[in-house]
């Protein structure tokens, strides 16, 4: 009796355990459409797409002009003689962001998702650009360039890059009280490798408790039989 008793105790308490233990899956979102950036044609299925674009432009210093990478037009107030930049870029820097759902159609907002994303550069082929485009960028490296010779530039030249926001593997989302609140990645949530710090608070398992009162009435059923067995052998 007292046997059975323990490994009925046994079997329940290791059910009750693994349920404490376990975590709700962490959902991410799905975008609701393909980004493509209208002018060079290259396209995303993440979360956002961004342009980034930088011309070589004369900068007025104390020593004197010189040439830097900037994202907007420059001035030429105050530059020396011969050193003009154009009023502006051809082309500007965009970001193109996407509608994102749950899978129970729930929208999130797109600040949700830049909490936890990282952005990642793409690498397009100039090949695959619009014919004019494509005879006038070439690859250097991480970025698309007008110049003719990449490690030479000069004042005017153009370079671009773009990226796309993603979720990394295993940080999304998952469901409590009915609301989607950001998760890190499973282990980060067991105490593992911080790589990604966890964004929310613990989760009661959701399950029934029946299991946590059928333990407690069988232990205190094994220590009152355990005791009346003490008292009649006396």
């Amino acid at each position: 009796m007292r046997v059975a008793c323990l490994l009925l105790l046994l079997v329940t308490m290791g059910s009750v355990h693994a349920r404490m233990q376990a975590t709700d899956p962490v959902v991410q979102p799905r975008a609701s459409s393909r980004l493509v950036d209208p002018e060079f044609g290259i396209s995303s299925d993440a979360y956002a797409l961004r342009r980034e674009v930088q011309m070589l432009q004369w900068m007025p210093g104390a020593a004197g002009d010189r040439l830097a990478w900037h994202d907007a037009a420059v001035p030429s107030a105050g530059l020396g003689a011969g050193h003009r930049n154009p009023a502006t870029l051809p082309f500007v820097a965009v970001e193109w962001q996407a509608r994102t759902r749950m899978p129970d159609g729930v929208e999130l907002p797109h600040a949700r998702i830049a909490e936890l994303g990282e952005w990642r550069l793409l690498h397009p082929d100039p090949a695959r650009l619009p014919p004019n485009l494509a005879a006038t960028f070439q690859r250097a490296g991480d970025v698309l360039t007008t110049a003719t010779d990449p490690m030479a530039p000069q004042p005017g030249d153009l370079r671009l890059r773009w990226s796309e926001l993603v979720l990394p593997e295993g940080v999304g989302f998952i469901q409590v009280d009915g609301e989607w609140v950001p998760a890190a990645p499973v282990a980060d949530r067991r105490g593992g490798s911080p790589a990604v710090a966890a964004t929310s608070a613990p989760v009661e398992p959701s399950g029934p408790r029946w299991p946590y009162w059928l333990a407690a009435t069988l232990l205190l059923a094994l220590v009152a039989a355990m005791a009346w067995r003490q008292q009649r052998r006396r």
